[in-house]
């Protein structure tokens, strides 16, 4: 009986574990997506020159990466740095 409880417990804690890693990785993903919707949108407003546009792709394309190898600090970390970069300046007052 004890052997049975333990199992389960070991299974359950298993499987938490799991659900855990794939709620950090849709965050991930799902922030992602978010950045890269907010460099389109200043793209197509032709409000970054084409070495920040390029700049911000390999940033993209490093978190993106970042996310795939379960890195998710470092992606999130990437990702606020391509936001203050497409961030609209603030107006003059």
């Amino acid at each position: 009986m004890r052997e049975r409880i333990m199992i389960s417990a070991c299974i359950v804690l298993l499987l938490g574990g799991t659900a855990y890693a794939a709620d950090e990785e849709q965050a991930c993903v799902d922030e992602l997506a978010r950045t890269e919707t907010l460099v389109d949108q200043r793209v197509e407003a032709k409000a970054l020159s084409e070495g920040e546009v390029e700049e911000v792709n390999l940033l993209l394309d490093e978190a993106d990466a970042l996310c795939t190898e379960g890195k998710y600090k470092k992606a999130s970390e990437t990702l606020a740095t391509v936001s203050k970069m497409v961030a609209p300046a603030a107006p003059a007052q």
